[in-house]
């Protein structure tokens, strides 16, 4: 005798007619033959009709999800922002550093210092649940951001929904990513500051960064009175960004093996890079041995301000004899690496109101914009930067590659017009 065959699997069975419960509503369910077992669905009604067709709307939207956490059209956001994260940390594509990026815009911080109506993911759209993140409710989310000036981090909040919503489409909860949906972001024809418009501010900015460390008042800082005195590393950093054109990060990964000042040529090699893993290092910073980019890894010859900065901060180095056991350049006060949220404290008393705008970035571009302008050579500029890279490097097996000769042009630049160097 043969037995009653299975249900095909993905299949519902028949509804069972409505009954009305003790409550005066009705109520009808049906099995789904799903991969991981039958399961039945339920749906109330204030009638037989009523309840038959929000079973029906039920059957029509249901989607099998298999695993213990399983996502729903009723999942909110924030709990699909922390399987995003689960799923970041299980590819290697992705460092601790990318992964606390993406955490630092989901969640609010808990640190008391951070202002808590800074807008993240989780304090701004993490409520709403899957089903009601439509394109225009997360066009009306980005759009927002652009109006309140924070353009960098609508385009953070994008990429980040992107990827979210893409697990929903992935779990069948979703048949289109709803981001594909929102508006392009419109390109800004504005000369960005410190590429044209401020280029030769390089020279007052210095002299006034100098005025600081001194004690002496500028615009926007009174002069300093009491405490502790200023510190003058914000000097160094300022010339060795402007005579090198590195990261403000790959400034406070350097090691004092990398430079060389005695060299026919004084020149420093970029080895490594700062990232911020949670609960790591100095507030969570902790120094990389690879430079952001394999292009990053590269050999850069030095202007004479840059070695003349250099070796004041080796030198202080030496006279005050504090700990530093990973031999870096600018170490904290404890020996570890530099964190370059309390460096930028510095940097903003230090650059005042008149130079507002300026920024460690700031001169970076600048070094890019003097060494295309001496030369009409993008190229050049953009292997001082590390950005690109070259195809060969036959002459340079295990050395890094040195960079065009820019010492004058980056020289006559931080000195200023009519100066001799």
């Amino acid at each position: 005798m043969s037995g009653r065959l299975p249900k095909p699997v993905g299949t519902f069975g028949v509804p069972t007619k409505p009954k009305k419960q003790r409550n005066g509503r009705w109520r009808t369910t049906v099995r789904y033959y799903g991969a991981g077992g039958a399961q039945q669905l339920e749906r109330m009604g204030v009638s037989a009709d009523d309840a038959r067709n929000r079973l029906a709307e039920a059957m029509r939207d249901f989607r099998e999800q298999l695993g213990r956490d399983r996502i729903t059209r009723n999942t909110k956001l924030i709990a699909l922002a922390k399987e995003l994260l689960v799923d970041l940390a299980g590819d290697d594509a992705y460092t601790a550093g990318n992964i606390e990026d993406y955490r630092r815009e989901i969640y609010v911080s808990t640190d008391r210092r951070a202002n808590k109506a800074t807008i993240k993911i989780e304090n701004s759209i993490g409520h709403l649940q899957i089903w009601q993140a439509t394109p225009g409710e997360l066009d009306r989310h980005l759009k927002h951001l652009v109006s309140l000036g924070l353009r960098r981090k609508a385009k953070q909040h994008k990429i980040i929904l992107r990827a979210m919503m893409q697990i929903a489409v992935r779990h069948g909860v979703l048949d289109t990513n709803p981001i594909d949906g929102v508006a392009a972001f419109t390109r800004r024809r504005v000369l960005a500051r410190g590429k044209i418009q401020d280029h030769g501010a390089l020279p007052a900015f210095r002299a006034q960064v100098r005025a600081w460390a001194r004690g002496e008042a500028i615009p926007g800082t009174p002069a300093h009175t009491s405490g502790p005195t200023r510190d003058w590393t914000v000097v160094w950093v300022v010339d060795v960004i402007t005579g090198t054109g590195m990261r403000p990060h790959e400034v406070f990964a350097l090691l004092l093996d990398d430079i060389d000042l005695d060299a026919s040529d004084p020149y420093l090699d970029v080895t490594g890079t700062l990232v911020e893993v949670k609960g790591s290092g100095a507030g969570g910073w902790v120094r990389k041995p690879a430079p952001k980019s394999e292009n990053g890894w590269r050999r850069i010859l030095l202007p004479e301000h840059t070695v003349q900065a250099l070796r004041e901060a080796i030198k202080d180095l030496e006279v005050t004899a504090g700990p530093n056991p990973d031999r870096l350049l600018f170490p904290a006060r404890n020996g570890s690496v530099r964190n370059p949220n309390n460096f930028g404290r510095i940097w903003r008393a230090a650059r005042g109101e008149d130079f507002a705008w300026v920024t460690p970035r700031t001169f970076r571009k600048g070094v890019a914009t003097a060494v295309d302008h001496a030369y009409d050579n993008p190229e050049r500029a953009a292997r001082q930067l590390g950005n690109t890279r070259e195809v060969a490097k036959t002459h340079y097996i295990d050395v890094p590659e040195t960079v065009p000769d820019n010492r004058a042009v980056l020289e006559a630049w931080a000195r200023g017009p009519g100066t001799k160097t």
